[in-house]
């Protein structure tokens, strides 16, 4: 097996992301509001020290979180 390279890592990371957010966002809504306001401050934090690539990964999951065809509808699987 080949080792991964770094894009491969953090599409990886970022589709971990993106289950636990929305595992948890399902089982709670009420932690919708709270996660993308840490979203936001994080992407600010990113953004000031110009790390790019980390700060792209956390719009794309902010993005996610405000589509509504990111989350499941009730009585589908």
């Amino acid at each position: 097996m080949s080792k991964p390279t770094i894009e491969q890592t953090k599409l990886g990371i970022e589709a971990i992301a993106f289950c636990i957010a929305r595992t948890l966002i399902e089982r709670d809504p009420s932690l919708k509001a709270p996660m993308r306001a840490n979203l936001r401050k994080m992407w600010e934090l990113l953004d000031a020290s110009e790390d790019e690539g980390a700060a792209d990964m956390v719009e794309g999951l902010t993005k996610a979180l405000n589509d509504p065809a990111f989350f499941r509808r009730e009585g589908a699987r």
